[in-house]
């Protein structure tokens, strides 16, 4: 695999067999910092494709980096952890954690870990932006029905005739209808005031 990866460790010695596993698994470009180093910076400077994150216990402020992280500059995030408290597992799906393993650090299993939360990751990106999409959508479909509301209102249109003058508007002045009606709401407003 051609990744580049940022792995975060509570010490040095713990993540040997960690770093081992990636080297075996085809990962060549492995950078190190430690629990307490500037994450931000890290991933900043280094551009990485996967972080690993190899800690006896995740703190809350290691939780709160990688929010950040998940929601400026994504990144599909393993976590190899001792720890099994749920509510700490749930603080690493809040924040972000793509994948939470609980004592299985096996060389032998490292490749399929690291494909399945690359997989999740995109598919979890994927859906972001489809909600966001929808949501642009939607937001559109709410102006135009806000302008055709003021053409009916002001202008005293059929919901028709309004609709059909803001589709010509949008042919004639080459933008999207949305475009138009928001131009429409701005100037109903101003003349309104």
């Amino acid at each position: 695999m051609e990744l580049k990866v940022l792995l975060v460790c509570d010490d040095v010695l713990p993540c040997q067999e960690l770093q081992q596993g990636l080297e075996r698994s085809g990962i060549g470009q492995v950078e190190r910092i430690g629990v307490k180093d500037n994450l931000l910076k890290a991933i900043a400077d280094l551009e990485v494709d996967l972080i690993i994150v190899d800690v006896e216990k995740p703190t809350l402020n290691l939780f709160e980096q990688f929010a950040v992280v998940h929601e400026y500059c994504p990144k599909p995030v393993i976590c190899f952890s001792g720890e099994r408290d749920t509510h700490i597992i749930a603080q690493s799906v809040k924040a972000g954690i793509t994948a939470y393993i609980v004592d299985g650090k096996d060389a032998d299993r490292m490749q399929p870990i690291i494909e399945v939360a690359m997989a999740r990751f995109k598919q979890c990106q994927a859906l972001k932006k489809e909600l966001i999409q929808v949501k642009d959508k939607l937001s559109e479909r709410a102006v135009i029905e806000r302008a055709k509301g003021l053409l009916i209102e002001y202008k005293h249109m059929s919901e028709d005739q309004a609709y059909k003058t803001m589709r010509k508007m949008a042919m004639d002045q080459g933008k999207k209808i949305s475009v138009i009606a928001h131009e429409i709401c701005d100037v109903i407003k101003a003349l309104s005031a």
